[in-house]
């Protein structure tokens, strides 16, 4: 039975923010980046936005980029190129479990900002889908500081996950 502690520090991406007028509020407010991009296309063209939200949560999209919807422009790429190997920031459960591992326990040294478990635990697992990660914690193979909790349970600083496998 062996191990594993690990000692991860977690920062906020920096909001971008805009102040704009918002015509359901009926007033100038500051949007927030969501981090969402979409697009969308008639026959010609093809948008990219980028979807703010302000404090009240209504949208607003913005225009990145427009693009005609020929294949002329289109690069061919490598797909041998794009092959990146896995970066330190991600963890293998897999690779851990045939390491003989049956504990992992992660130790939140510096958190700045708002991070739920499930997503946090699910960027940095590279092997577990966000799903099967709420399913361990819901059944307590994933806890924090030696007690169950529900996925959406905001981490601190100084949080103790631990991890069976």
């Amino acid at each position: 039975m062996q191990k594993v502690q690990l000692s991860w520090s977690l920062y906020e991406n920096e909001q971008n923010t805009i102040e704009k007028y918002c015509k359901n509020c009926r007033r100038t407010t500051l949007f927030t980046d969501t981090n969402i991009r979409r697009h969308n296309a008639n026959g010609k063209n093809i948008y990219r936005f980028a979807i703010y939200k302000c404090p009240k949560d209504h949208t607003w999209n913005q225009k990145l980029r427009i693009y005609k919807a020929f294949t002329d422009h289109v690069e061919t790429v490598d797909m041998t190129q794009q092959d990146q190997p896995e970066t330190t920031t991600t963890i293998s459960i897999t690779q851990h479990q045939e390491s003989g591992i049956t504990e992992i326990t992660i130790v939140l040294d510096i958190v700045f900002g708002s991070h739920r478990i499930d997503k946090a635990l699910s960027t940095y697992i590279s092997d577990w889908s966000r799903t099967r990660i709420v399913d361990k914690i819901k059944n307590g193979d994933i806890q924090l500081n030696g007690q169950q909790m529900k996925p959406n349970t905001i981490l601190s600083e100084g949080d103790h996950i631990s991890i069976c496998l």
